[in-house]
Order: structure tokens, then sequence, then C-alpha cells
């Protein structure tokens, strides 16, 4: 089993038939979607059925805030 399933990025985030028949394929594992509340979802919900045995969480990636960190690393570092 597992905990949760997170979708993510662009297909992720904004592809409710693609949630739908991921959690489908996973029937064996009892990851059941909520079909309401996967094609209503915006990003940072949980689309889980009540009876899902796994979190099914819809998650903006915020690629932004990675990116910027990474270049603050860069910035801190001394030159040669």
């Amino acid at each position: 089993g597992f905990d949760a399933l997170v979708f993510a990025g662009g297909v992720g985030e904004h592809d409710a038939k693609t949630r739908e028949l991921v959690c489908l394929g996973l029937g064996f594992l009892r990851a059941v979607i909520d079909p309401r509340a996967n094609a209503s979802c915006a990003p940072d919900q949980d689309v889980a059925a009540q009876n899902s045995k796994a979190r099914i969480l819809v998650v903006h990636t915020r690629e932004d805030v990675s990116v910027v960190r990474e270049v603050e690393k860069v910035l801190d570092q001394p030159t040669a």
C-alpha cells in the first residue's frame, strides 16, 4: 500500500481525466478518487473519496519558488 498519491505539474494539476484513469489503475490498492471533487478540483486539494485507503492530493508545484531558492544558493557562493 501507500499513504498518498500526489498529482502535480501541468497534467497532474489540470487534467481530471488523467487523475481518474490513474486511480482506476490503482484500484487494487484501494485508492479511490471522489469524482465530484476531482472534476471541480483546484490545486492543493485532497480529492480522495471517503472510503479511499490513501490520500489523493493535487498539489501546485510552485517551480518558481524552487528556482529562487537555487539562485539564492548560487548568489551566496564566493566567487573564484
